[in-house]
């Protein structure tokens, strides 16, 4: 899906890159690019004028710099005089691999050399994990910046603690950048790839629920894999595709819906890549946002009262747990959990009371006034 995006988007004259994380290769595996079992890779790979690829290595990115990463490891394992070749030797902790990604992302996206970057995920929970590793690494840091401003006030800082803070502040300040992008709906939409059996399906429908309550904005969903209609032995297996099919036309209208037929072989190499892509596409800018969806968040209703709307697609009330933590909201649902910084003069209101709309959350703060 990503590399037949890439691809087709470059034909049109888009300056494209498509960038993974997926420690597996199959990005350059799709476009039939051999190399060493175990290479790993630096820079964008050239595919052709327009397109370029690039499989992210965490580890290599330890090794070849990002002093900002070295302080990240660094306070992750808790030994604050780290130094930089021991963070190398320091197995990757858990979300590392999207930090960087991300890293790499902000750095793209402050050189402007692309105009379309198509990210690459593993799999469902390593999508989620990117899109929840901003937030929740914006909140870590907060919180040990906050820290560390207040042992200012009772010590004078060193000249390594002063670097080491400006290192992760840098780190910080990219994360924010790209956070913000991917919450920007006008900027960035999810993808959703999926075959048409009932495992699958719950999985998209946990999937559409969880992007949503991180503010990713969904503008497709692809059905891979769709048997053509069948007698015999493999009747049945036509039959239940085609019921879970109607399934999903019925959970997830009216979000474009794109159906893909089972292909006789691996789609591998540019040219079954382009046959994939007029599959997908049928000829139109594989770029544009398909389906437009509102940015939610925080508005205002009234002179004191604002509101918090979030989208939670196949969510009951009751399957929400929702509290404020000073001027932080929480919301969680199932073992997924969103924590909102709240702007300053929202975080001043009590919170009103909160309700489901449809498959809106809508949490209301009305500010009090002086008497």
């Amino acid at each position: 899906m990503a590399a037949a995006t890439g691809l087709a988007a470059s034909r049109r004259g888009i300056r494209t890159l498509i960038l993974s994380f997926d420690q597996s290769r199959s990005l350059s595996g799709s476009f039939g690019i051999e190399a060493p079992l175990f290479a790993t890779q630096g820079g964008p790979v050239r595919v052709n004028d327009h397109l370029h690829l690039q499989e992210i290595d965490a580890q290599e990115e330890l090794r070849h710099g990002w002093n900002g990463l070295h302080a990240y490891v660094a306070a992750l394992t808790g030994s604050g005089g780290l130094d930089s070749v021991a963070a190398v030797e320091v197995a990757i902790p858990p979300g590392l691999e999207e930090l960087v990604t991300l890293l790499r992302l902000g750095e793209h996206i402050r050189e402007q050399r692309y105009e379309l970057i198509v990210v690459d995920c593993p799999s469902t929970a390593g999508a989620l994990r990117f899109v929840g590793s901003t937030s929740a690494m914006s909140w870590y840091f907060r919180k040990q910046l906050g820290q560390d401003h207040r042992k200012t006030q009772r010590a004078r800082p060193s000249a390594a603690d002063g670097g080491e803070t400006g290192a992760v502040r840098e780190v910080r300040d990219k994360l924010v950048i790209v956070d913000a992008l991917l919450h920007n709906p006008e900027v960035t939409t999810l993808r959703l790839v999926t075959t048409a059996d009932k495992i699958a399906v719950q999985e998209t429908q946990r999937a559409y629920t969880s992007f949503s309550l991180y503010g990713i904005a969904t503008d497709s969903l692809v059905i891979n894999g769709l048997l053509p209609e069948q007698e015999g032995a493999l009747a049945d297996q036509y039959l239940a595709q085609q019921l879970q099919v109607e399934k999903l036309q019925g959970l997830f209208a009216p979000l474009p819906m794109v159906k893909i037929p089972l292909h006789a072989g691996e789609v591998v190499g540019e040219g079954q890549l382009e046959a994939f892509a007029n599959l997908l596409y049928a000829g139109e800018d594989p770029a544009r946002v398909m389906a437009v969806q509102p940015a939610l968040g925080i508005t205002k209703d009234a002179v004191d009262v604002y509101r918090f709307e979030v989208k939670l697609p196949f969510v009951s009330k009751e399957e929400i747990e929702l509290f404020r933590r000073g001027e932080e909201l929480v919301i969680r649902v199932g073992a997924f959990r969103r924590n909102i910084l709240l702007p300053k003069m929202v975080a001043l209101a009590p919170t009103e009371g909160a309700r489901m709309e449809g498959d809106r959350l809508i949490v209301s703060f009305r500010q009090e006034r002086g008497g």
